[in-house]
């Protein structure tokens, strides 16, 4: 046996282990779904003993499997712990970051701090990753994450830069069409169920019950270009919604909407010449931001 190919079979074993199928562990190594499927085969026809077994759609592992998946998950923390520490290591900004942020973030701040950065450090190569989901820093699957939250993970550290307002908007032309305060009797527009953790949603369906929202869609700058065509009222980011022509507020900032704004990273990168750099940047230009950001810069306001 290939000592290099056992190592690699051990963490794709635990894998498996990890997301309880193979598709899963595809996606974490970057393999195809027929490729991880002939990997195990492969990989329990060498052993000569079986690892996983099927129950319930879940690949479920055996003792054997579990043994060798607590080994594979071991042999990747370690690997990861070292890969922090010398990352962290370096003196130069110099080398790739990856920063995973929103859309929202991602296309209305972070694209004007790339440039900055770059004209300040040419050595470094950007990578933005939008995603809503919480990457695992401690994983390496990004350098430094940009979210609203309210709860930061404790193992990472950072800034908070400052509030986060969210206020009802409406098109000019659907209000002309549509006017009252009444906002139950309105039209609504909202992200959808992939994003539940959005306080929005939860401030909506107190008077508006989310299956009478007739669209909705997995992003603020969508929802924003929907709610600019007329489609309905919409709960958006303040420095989203002040910046479209096409909309007007229909309310003030909404406080039980409120979030907050981080910049995080993991604490093995802190004396990384390149996140540093990276890190004061976001810091810098978020924080020029944050006036908007907190909803106190409104273009324009339905009286």
């Amino acid at each position: 046996m290939q000592t290099g190919d056992d190592l690699r079979d051990l963490q794709f074993v635990a894998a498996i282990a990890a997301t309880g199928a193979l598709t899963g562990a595809a996606q974490r190594l970057g393999v195809s779904h027929a490729t991880a499927f002939r990997r195990l085969e492969a990989f329990e026809a060498r052993l000569g003993v079986k690892l996983f077994e099927r129950s319930a759609g879940r690949y479920v592992p055996t003792l054997a499997g579990e043994e060798l998946a607590q080994a594979g998950a071991e042999i990747e923390r370690q690997a990861t712990e070292s890969l922090l520490k010398v990352a962290g290591q370096d003196l130069r900004p110099t080398g790739h970051v990856r920063v995973t942020t929103t859309d929202s973030f991602a296309n209305g701040l972070i694209a004007p701090m790339a440039q900055s950065c770059r004209s300040l450090h040419p050595g470094i190569l950007l990578q933005v990753v939008v995603s809503n989901d919480f990457y695992d820093l401690s994983k390496r699957d990004a350098d430094i994450a940009v979210r609203p939250t309210k709860s930061p993970p404790e193992h990472l550290i950072g800034k908070k830069i400052g509030n986060l307002a969210m206020a009802v908007y409406g098109a000019a032309r659907y209000l002309q069409r549509r006017p009252g305060k009444d906002l139950a009797a309105h039209e609504w527009i909202a992200v959808d169920d992939s994003m539940p953790h959005t306080v929005s949603l939860r401030w909506l369906a107190r008077f508006k019950p989310l299956d009478e929202v007739a669209y909705r869609t997995n992003s603020f700058i969508g929802l924003a270009h929907a709610c600019s065509a007329g489609a309905g009222l919409a709960v958006l980011p303040c420095f989203i919604g002040d910046r479209q022509p096409a909309l007007r507020r229909v309310t003030g900032p909404i406080e039980e909407c409120t979030n907050d704004v981080w910049v995080l990273m993991h604490p093995d990168l802190r004396n990384s010449a390149r996140i540093k750099a990276v890190f004061h940047a976001l810091d810098q230009e978020l924080s020029r931001a944050a006036p908007l950001l907190a909803g106190r810069q409104p273009r324009f306001v339905r009286r």
